[in-house]
């Protein structure tokens, strides 16, 4: 009967973790979706010439990084949230409280893209990055919580543990220091490096140290 009872139990909790996934999986590819309406058309007669949609085409210049970047963003976090999942064995209440907050962050994304594609100034800058740094922080917490419940299903090392922990500070450190850089400068591509920087520079760090050995 206690052999039935868990045998229930498990079930239960393959089941939640499988309806987990797949909401997961389907708010990601709804965000994804909505990013392409960041662009807008060009506002332009129907007769105007080739030339002069290629110039309205090009006025959307900014609109096309800012998806790409968006786009970019969200499917790697994706990935990682594909790969997280992969490892779990369990969910719980808590958890899916917790994953509700961070699917929330994601299907808010395309919103400060296309503020970004349409302002290109450090305030709406700084709001997208804001933006992304949030979900990065709640995708920790989660990350946090499910190791210290024992969620789980193979127990990381110290070593890869540190790893996870350097590379999620690293990369919300990046996003979080390019708000006053841009606010304070006006330059945004500043704040791209910042972005590009953040999540490598302990990698560049790791293979100088490895060097020297």
């Amino acid at each position: 009967m206690e052999s039935e009872t868990n045998t229930g139990s498990e079930r239960t909790k393959a089941f939640d973790l499988d309806r987990t996934i797949a909401l997961s999986d389907g708010i990601f590819a709804f965000a994804l979706t909505l990013l392409v309406l960041s662009i807008s058309v060009p506002e332009i007669a129907s007769g105007s010439s080739s030339s002069e949609l290629w110039t309205a085409l090009k006025s959307r210049e900014q609109e096309m990084i800012s998806y790409l970047i968006s786009f970019a963003v969200v499917g790697s976090f994706w990935v990682r949230h594909h790969k997280f999942c992969g490892s779990l064995k369990a969910v719980d209440g808590p958890f899916l409280a917790i994953n509700l907050v961070y699917l929330a962050t994601i299907a808010f994304i395309p919103y400060p893209t296309q503020i970004l594609g349409d302002f290109q100034n450090s305030a709406a800058f700084a709001f997208y990055a804001a933006a992304i740094a949030l979900s990065i922080l709640v995708s920790a917490v989660l990350a946090e919580y499910s190791r210290r419940a024992g969620f789980l299903a193979v127990k990381e090392s110290g070593a890869e543990l540190t790893e996870k922990r350097v590379d999620d500070a690293s990369v919300i450190g990046g996003f979080l220091i390019s708000i006053p850089l841009v606010l304070l400068t006006g330059e945004l591509w500043l704040g791209y490096l910042c972005w590009f920087i953040g999540p490598n520079l302990h990698r560049v760090w790791g293979l100088a140290g490895s060097g020297k050995h």
